[in-house]
């Protein structure tokens, strides 16, 4: 109506259907209700590592196609921090290391700086609990960190991989998505972000 409070108001980008509907989950439960509703299913490794190729691979066995997607269509969305050396990799996987350990206690802070986690005093049961979610993320060098994200996308059999990078600064992070861009040769993509199918 003309004299809505939001009639001037315009979607944008202006596209010419209806945007793709996604279920994001990191469970059984996520991925069983995407193949029941006839959805596009995402998998968040990011949260949960353990399982999800066995997620993905039920929802495709159990999808029932629905008007909008006669046919399943999977996403893996994974952590990944990639520098130009592994060593330079595992030093910038700290930040996201004292994140974790902060998120575990509830502590709403920033994402720790690089140094800020080399200065903590960290206990060995944290340092236990740090290494045991670094299996949610993918770490290395460009070269590694495709070969990991190939083998995971073929075993969680995905149509897309979706890399998420969080570190204790803007600069590692930007570097990160470039370097993984670089290796699998994507071109910049300007104005929006493209997705790279797989």
């Amino acid at each position: 109506a003309v004299n809505h409070p939001y009639a001037r108001l315009k979607a944008q980008p202006v596209i010419d259907h209806a945007p793709d509907v996604w279920l994001l989950g990191s469970s059984d439960y996520s991925g069983a209700l995407a193949a029941h509703l006839g959805l596009r299913f995402a998998f968040a490794q990011f949260i949960s590592a353990q399982g999800g190729d066995a997620v993905m691979r039920t929802y495709r066995k159990d999808y029932r196609p629905s008007k909008r997607e006669p046919l399943p269509y999977a996403i893996l969305c994974s952590f990944v921090v990639c520098a130009e050396t592994s060593d330079e990799a595992e030093r910038l996987m700290k930040s996201v290391d004292l994140r974790r350990i902060h998120m575990a206690k509830g502590i709403e802070a920033p994402v720790p700086t690089v140094e800020q986690s080399e200065a903590y005093p960290w206990t060995e049961p944290e340092r236990a609990y740090a290494k045991q979610q670094r299996a949610r993320t993918v770490c290395g060098d460009p070269q590694t960190v495709k070969a990991k994200l190939l083998e995971m996308a073929q075993r969680y059999q995905s149509d897309e991989v979706m890399i998420l990078c969080i570190t204790g600064d803007y600069a590692s992070r930007r570097k990160s998505y470039e370097l993984v861009a670089r290796a699998f040769d994507l071109a910049p993509a300007a104005p929006e972000i493209g997705r790279a199918h797989v």
